[in-house]
C-alpha cells in the first residue's frame, strides 16, 4: 500500500482520510506535499487561502454526511510553496458502520503553471498578427473566404457576413477583378501558390494591396486550407510609379524620352505587322535653338523647349507618341496611318509652328526641320526607321532648315556615298597620299603675284590626283577633317620653308580651314606652334574661312579660335562671300582683313547686270570696311578687266592659272616675275598657257 501511494504521490495525486477529528494523510503523501501525517482540521485548514477555506469547509462537511462534492483550492504547504490543488470527496461508511469521508487532491500546480505559459503564448501571437500591418485571412480549398481578423474588416469597411465567402471582391477596384480572379482561378487549378497586387477601397479610397496566398494540403495532397494575407503596398507603389515615370519621362518638358519612345515604337511595329497598318516616325530639330541659349541664357533656351513641347501635344492626337531624344531633338511616332500624304500633312502643320524670342531689342524666330520615315516602305524594325527618319532630317537642314523632308532611296545611298568618302580621306590621310597644290593670287591693279591659296589634293590608288569634291563629307567628319588639316599645314609650312630656302619671293599663302578643325579646343595653339618649329612669319600665310563655321555646335570654340589667331596677328579671309547667312553681322563683329567674293557671282559679272550689281555692291561693301577684296573664279580677260575697272583689289582663277603642285612654283614665280605681259592683264604670258577652260574642273575651297 506505501508504494501506491508514492507512486500516486509522485505523480501529484494525493488521498487522506477525514474524520470528525481531522485528517489523516499516508507518510508517501505527507512526505510528498511536506504535510504532517495527521492534523487537526482547523489546523490544515489554515495553510488554505483564505478565499478558498469556505467552499473547502463546505466539502469536508459533505465528505462527512451522505454524499461528495468537488472544489478547486490553493494551498500554502508547511514549507510556503504554493499549490494548486482540485479537491474532491466522496462519503462512505467504516467497516463499523461509522460515517467517514475520502479527499482526493490532485497537484494542478504544474499544469496550470504549462497552461499559463501557452495563454501567454498565444496572446503574444494573437498581438502580433494584430499590429502587424499584413492582414491574415484563412479560405476554403475553393478560395471563399472564411476567416479574417477584426482589422481586416475594419480598413474594409465590411460586416463579415458581407466580406466572408468571394464578398471582399465588393472592395476590389473594378478594373483588377477580372486580372485578379484569372490569377487566383489559375491557383486553384494548379496549387500554385499566388502572389497579386490589387486595389482594395479602405477608409473611402482605393489603396494598392499585395495579396499572397500558399495551400494547406492533407496527408494525401489535398489542398484542405487556403493561408494568406493582404498587406498594404500603396506608398511603395507610388514611389515605383515614380521612379519608373522618371526613369521613362524627360524632366522638363514631361514628355516620354528616348528610352520609352523606343519602348513605344518597338510595341507599334509589332502591332502593325499583325494588324497590317503603317506607322510614321517623325524626327525634328529646333533651327536656331542654340542662339537662343547663347543670346539669351539657357533660361530661355527652357522656356522654348517646354513651349514647342506644349504646341506638339496640341497638333498630335492622344494616341501620337510625341517625346523628347535629348537637346532639342524631338521625335513624333504616329499609329494607323492611312498613307504618305498624311504625314506630309501632319508634317506641315508642325511647320506652322513659330516661336519668337525677344532680346537686347532684337527678335529671333524659331521653327523646325522636320525628317519623315514610314512603316513598312522605309523600314521594318525600328533602328532602320528612326536611322532613315534620321537621314530625311538631315537632308532638310541640309537644304537650308524650316523644311520637311520624307525618306527616299537616294537619302540612303548619299548617305553611304558620304561613308565611303570619309572612309576614302581616312585611307589617304594613312598612306601620306594627301597633296597641296597652289593656286596663283594676283593684283589686279599691278599685275603683280601677291600669293598663293593652298587647295587639297589627293592620290587614288591607280596615282589619279583627285580633287576635294570626292572626299568633301570627309570635312564634315571631325577627326578626319582634324587629320586632313594637320597634314596640309604641315605640307603647306615645310613647302614655304624650302622655298623661302631658295631664296623665292611668294607674298603670302591662304590655307583653308574647315569648320571641323575650328571647333578643336587646341586648333590656334596647335597652328602657331606648327608655324614656330618651320619659322613661318604670322603675315606669310592668311587662314580663310567660311561663314558655315558659325553654324551649328561648337560655335563659341570657333570664336575663341578666331580670336586667339587674330592676337598672334594671323590675317583672317572670309570665303565664299555672299553665299552664306547672317554675312554682314560677322563682317561687323569678326576680326577679317579679306573679303572673297565667290566665284558664282564673279562668272557672270561681264554678262547679267545682276550679278554686277552684286559684285560692286560687295567690292564697296569691302572698300567701306577697309578690308582687301578678292574675286574668285576669274577666267576670262573679259572678267578681270571688269573687276579692275570696278576697284577690286585681287583676283584668282583659271585665267591666272590652275592649281599646281608645289615643285612647279619655283618655275612658275621665276616665270611670272619674267614675263612684263601680264602687268596690262590683256593677255595671259606666252610662257605660261592656260590649260583649262571654262566647264573643266574648278578648284574649290575644299581643302583641310
Amino acid at each position: 500500500m506505501d508504494d501506491d501511494q508514492q507512486f500516486l504521490a509522485s505523480a501529484g495525486v494525493s488521498r487522506c482520510s477525514v474524520d470528525e477529528e481531522g485528517l489523516c494523510w499516508p507518510d508517501p503523501v505527507a512526505r510528498h506535499f511536506g504535510l504532517r501525517d495527521a492534523q487537526p482540521l482547523f489546523r490544515w485548514l489554515r495553510g488554505v487561502r483564505p478565499i478558498f477555506r469556505k467552499p473547502v469547509f463546505q466539502l469536508i462537511r459533505a465528505a462527512l454526511s451522505e454524499g461528495g462534492g468537488e472544489a478547486t483550492l490553493t494551498l500554502e504547504d508547511c514549507d510556503g510553496a504554493l499549490k494548486n490543488m482540485r479537491v474532491a470527496a466522496r462519503t462512505r461508511r467504516d467497516a463499523a458502520g461509522r460515517l467517514t469521508g475520502d479527499m482526493v487532491m490532485v497537484d494542478l500546480t504544474g499544469e496550470q503553471a504549462e497552461i499559463g505559459r501557452l495563454r501567454r503564448s498565444m496572446e503574444n501571437l494573437r498581438l502580433i498578427v494584430e499590429y502587424n500591418p499584413q492582414l491574415p485571412w484563412i479560405a476554403d480549398p475553393d478560395g471563399r473566404i472564411i476567416d479574417f481578423t477584426d482589422r481586416w474588416l475594419e480598413n474594409s469597411g465590411l460586416e463579415r457576413e458581407e466580406a466572408e465567402g468571394n464578398g471582399w471582391l465588393a472592395t476590389t477596384h473594378p478594373d483588377d477583378i477580372g486580372p485578379l480572379t484569372q490569377r487566383i482561378g489559375h491557383s486553384l487549378t494548379t496549387g500554385e501558390p499566388f502572389d497579386v497586387r490589387v486595389r482594395l477601397m479602405v477608409n473611402d479610397q482605393y489603396r494598392w494591396m499585395r495579396a499572397q496566398a500558399y495551400p494547406r494540403r492533407d496527408e494525401d495532397g489535398r489542398i484542405i486550407r487556403w493561408y494568406g494575407y493582404t498587406e498594404d503596398i500603396h506608398e511603395s507603389v507610388l514611389i515605383e510609379e515614380q521612379i519608373r515615370w522618371n526613369a521613362e519621362h524627360d524632366s522638363l518638358t514631361k514628355l516620354p524620352n528616348r528610352a520609352m519612345f523606343n519602348a513605344c515604337l518597338d510595341k507599334a511595329l509589332a502591332d502593325a505587322m499583325t494588324d497590317f497598318k503603317k506607322v510614321g516616325v517623325f524626327l525634328l530639330d529646333i533651327d536656331n535653338f542654340k542662339d537662343v541659349n547663347d543670346l539669351m541664357g539657357h533660361h530661355a533656351g527652357d522656356e522654348l523647349l517646354k513651349s514647342f513641347a506644349s504646341r506638339l501635344r496640341d497638333v498630335f492626337a492622344e494616341d501620337a507618341v510625341v517625346a523628347r531624344l535629348g537637346g532639342d531633338e524631338f521625335a513624333i511616332l504616329v499609329k494607323d496611318v492611312e498613307n504618305r500624304a498624311q504625314l506630309a500633312a501632319l508634317a506641315n502643320r508642325i511647320l506652322t509652328i513659330r516661336e519668337t524670342f525677344f532680346s537686347a531689342g532684337r527678335s529671333l524666330e524659331c521653327r523646325v526641320s522636320i525628317g519623315v520615315a514610314s512603316f513598312p516602305e522605309d523600314g521594318r524594325v525600328a533602328t532602320e526607321l528612326l536611322r532613315h527618319a534620321d537621314l530625311a532630317l538631315y537632308r532638310a537642314k541640309s537644304l537650308g532648315r524650316g523644311r520637311m523632308q520624307m525618306f527616299e532611296p537616294s537619302l540612303l545611298e548619299d548617305m553611304q556615298e558620304r561613308v565611303a568618302m570619309i572612309n576614302r580621306a581616312r585611307t589617304a590621310v594613312r598612306d601620306g597620299t594627301i597633296i597641296s597644290y597652289y593656286q596663283p593670287k594676283v593684283s589686279l591693279q599691278t599685275g603683280e603675284l601677291v600669293g598663293f591659296e593652298a587647295l587639297l589634293r589627293w592620290r587614288d590608288s591607280c596615282g589619279t590626283i583627285r580633287s576635294p569634291a570626292e572626299i568633301y563629307a570627309a570635312f564634315d567628319d571631325h577627326d578626319v577633317a582634324d587629320m586632313i588639316g594637320q597634314t596640309m599645314t604641315s605640307q603647306v609650312f615645310a613647302d614655304m620653308a624650302a622655298w623661302r630656302a631658295r631664296g623665292l619671293t611668294l607674298g603670302h599663302v591662304a590655307i583653308n580651314v574647315s569648320s571641323a578643325e575650328l571647333r578643336r579646343e587646341r586648333f590656334a595653339g596647335r597652328l602657331i606652334e606648327t608655324m614656330e618649329r618651320f619659322s613661318i612669319e604670322p603675315d606669310a600665310i592668311e587662314i580663310e574661312i567660311t561663314e558655315g563655321v558659325f553654324l551649328g555646335a561648337g560655335s563659341d570654340t570657333v570664336r575663341r579660335s578666331i580670336d586667339e589667331l587674330h592676337r598672334c596677328h594671323i590675317p583672317l579671309a572670309l570665303d565664299d562671300f555672299g553665299t552664306g547667312f547672317a554675312s554682314l553681322s560677322h563682317l561687323r563683329s569678326l576680326p577679317v582683313s579679306t573679303l572673297k567674293i565667290d566665284r558664282s557671282f564673279v562668272s557672270g559679272v561681264t554678262a547679267r547686270e545682276g550679278d554686277a550689281a552684286i559684285v560692286s555692291a560687295l567690292i564697296t561693301l569691302g572698300r567701306a570696311l577697309n578690308m582687301k577684296v578678292v574675286a574668285e573664279g576669274v577666267e576670262e580677260a573679259d572678267q578681270s578687266i571688269k573687276l579692275k575697272e570696278m576697284g577690286c583689289d585681287y583676283a584668282q582663277g583659271f585665267y591666272f592659272g590652275r592649281p599646281t603642285p608645289s615643285e612647279n612654283i619655283p618655275a612658275l614665280i621665276h616665270s611670272w616675275h619674267e614675263n612684263s605681259a601680264i602687268v596690262t592683264l590683256n593677255r595671259r604670258p606666252a610662257s605660261w598657257p592656260l590649260r583649262g577652260t571654262r566647264g573643266e574642273e574648278r578648284p574649290g575651297s575644299l581643302t583641310a
